[in-house]
């Protein structure tokens, strides 16, 4: 037997009734302390625990090793999630910008050493 409620749209709800009730568990209203709990245990295990460490982050980003920090822990977070296109342009993102970063402390180091170089033959 089908559930005798409506939907929000006004339609016939289309779940079966509960065996000797007229409503499914969505619409009986004497459920309603079930479907609490069922969505409570729905959201708790759909998280994802955490997988980088937040000590790790500086509480101000203010030289490259700083972003460097950051990006390890996004990366940390981003790799136990679960497997969808946005995950996988996620980890590509926290990629690109570790190569920036990486670039930018090379070219840092490279001119600190031309700085030197000049200041020493003066």
């Amino acid at each position: 037997m089908k559930c005798k409620a409506k939907t929000t749209s006004g339609q016939p709800c289309q779940a079966q009734a509960i065996k000797g009730d007229k409503f499914c568990f969505i619409h009986d209203p004497a459920q309603g302390v079930k479907r609490a709990r069922a969505r409570k245990i729905g959201g708790q295990r759909r998280r994802v625990p955490h997988a980088g460490n937040p000590e790790t982050i500086p509480a101000q980003v203010r030289s490259i090793d700083d972003v460097l920090k950051v990006l390890d822990y996004a990366l940390a977070e981003a790799v136990p999630l679960e497997n969808s296109t946005q995950r996988g342009r996620l980890i590509v993102a926290i990629a690109g910008a570790f190569i920036e970063a990486i670039k930018t402390g090379e070219l840092e180091t490279r001119l600190l050493a031309i700085e030197s170089a000049l200041k020493a033959r003066e």
